[in-house]
């Protein structure tokens, strides 16, 4: 599962990236990044002692693997479309 440092992480980097003055090259890219930690954050949500039954578990595993999926994209296509013009 994944962790809260975790999810918080991946909300911050969108910021440091405004921070570093990159984000305006890669603005969707970005916002991919922020979707992931947002999913990330409801998989946790999902995780506590009040939906742990099968469907909290279908939840965990389903936005925790739509987190990760909009974090690779938007890993990727910042680095390959956006960062490197």
């Amino acid at each position: 599962m994944v962790d809260v440092w975790f999810a918080v992480a991946t909300l911050l980097a969108p910021v440091f990236a405004e921070y570093a003055k990159i984000r305006s090259k890669a603005e969707r890219q970005f916002n991919f990044i922020a979707a992931a930690g947002i999913f990330f954050l409801l998989s946790i949500a999902f995780a506590s002692t009040l939906f742990l039954t099968y469907i909290g578990y279908a939840g965990v595993y389903l936005f925790e693997f739509v987190g990760w999926l909009f974090l690779l994209i938007g890993a990727l296509w910042a680095v390959f479309g956006g960062l490197i013009r």
